[in-house]
């Protein structure tokens, strides 16, 4: 047992049956080395304290995620236990652990428990790779979290319900960055997801409510614990039509409000370690200015399209924001194209070309738009 932990990746190069029991150690070492150029306009990146400056970085790390893990299976039992990285600090972090049951052999469905990769999740349809196999999300896709919940499954469809403990710091950071303080978070409900698919067509969508309590301050009043009920949520769908042998399209539309509270989607789509500036907290509500409880939704919708020829793929995804307090929606786009090499067996080399148009700030018009260009390699061991 112990050798079986500690090796293996995807391709299961490792399986070992003893008696009824199978079980499949596998593992996936992803590396990239990229070349990033942006220029900031009005904004300040790259930890610069001013706007204005442009930003030209090389990185070369591990990505996040880089993972290792083992399957087990015993009749209808199945067990799945995933590890990664914590890149670039190097930190070993529990990506996957869940268990399934299959009732009655999987003729009525199948049960999961554990720590559970989302269902309501398409940015692995695309293949980008240097946003950290974050793909498109934001533009048309939503961002994998995996949560403790549980999971029901039967043929097309598969519904989901959540935990949210997990996101109560990034809730928590959301508030006071709206204007809030000594913000304390309530978990009243789980996160439901849910999930349909039919031919090459896929549903899906998320709701979650929380309550918050917080202390607010403005010209007009002072208000100290005041409750607020917060609405979040997402629905897509994607379309993966099979054109011939080698070329196949990916189409994708995403609506999300209040998103960026539960890590469901980025504003700018897959800005990671690898790319100069973050969106991400901007998919937030806002506190409305006359001090009450009411609070203004952010709603974000984008689309993506990419086509796969063979080894190529090249894609595109665009994303507009809006918010009643922003004086203009904030729009970002993202153009990309890569080549996969199989060099051999368990080895995969991936240049990528990218240019990305991160849109303004909050809304603003009067800031003019970030924009950079990135160009690199992903190697991947698969075993």
């Amino acid at each position: 047992m112990i050798i079986v932990l500690f090796a293996g990746t995807g391709a299961f190069a490792m399986t070992f049956d003893v008696g009824d029991d199978k079980i499949d150690a596998y593992a996936s070492v992803r590396a990239f080395s990229v070349f990033n150029h942006t220029k900031g306009e009005d904004m300040a990146i790259c930890g610069a304290s001013v706007a204005g400056r442009n930003c030209s970085q090389f990185v070369l790390g591990l990505q996040t995620n880089s993972r290792g893990g083992i399957r087990w299976t015993h009749g209808n039992f199945f067990l799945h236990n995933e590890w990664g990285i914590d890149a670039p600090n190097t930190n070993i972090t529990l990506r996957l652990l869940y268990g399934d049951y299959k009732i009655a052999g999987g003729e009525k469905g199948k049960i999961r428990v554990g720590q559970l990769p989302a269902i309501a999740y398409t940015a692995q349809l695309y293949e980008r790779r240097l946003a950290g196999d974050q793909a498109m999300q934001g533009f048309g896709t939503m961002m994998e979290q995996r949560r403790v919940g549980i999971n029901y499954e039967i043929g097309g469809f598969s519904v989901s319900a959540l935990s949210m403990r997990q996101d109560s710091a990034a809730v928590t950071n959301a508030f006071t960055g709206a204007g809030l303080s000594n913000v304390s978070f309530s978990e009243i409900m789980p996160r439901f997801e849910v999930a349909y698919k039919v031919s090459v067509l896929t549903f899906a969508g998320s709701y979650v409510k929380s309550s918050i309590i917080a202390d607010r301050v403005t010209e007009t009043s002072s208000d100290l614990n005041k409750h607020y009920n917060v609405d979040a949520g997402h629905i897509m769908v994607a379309a993966t039509p099979q054109l011939n042998d080698k070329v196949k399209l990916i189409l994708s539309g995403l609506y999300s409000v209040n998103a960026g509270m539960y890590q469901m989607v980025s504003i700018g789509g897959g800005f990671d370690h690898n790319e100069a500036v973050s969106r991400t907290i901007w998919a937030v509500p806002s506190a409305k200015a006359d001090g009450s409880a009411d609070l203004n939704n952010t709603s974000a919708y984008g689309g993506a399209a990419a086509v796969q020829i063979d080894k190529f793929e090249a894609g595109f995804g665009i994303q507009s924001t809006g918010n009643d307090a922003w004086q203009d929606n904030q729009t970002g786009m993202v153009v990309y194209a890569n080549y996969k090499f199989r060099i051999a067996n368990y080895f995969r080399i991936t240049p990528e070309f990218g240019y990305i148009h991160s849109g303004n700030l909050r809304g603003n018009p009067d800031v003019k738009d970030t924009k950079g260009i990135q160009a690199g390699v992903q190697f991947r061991f698969d075993i």
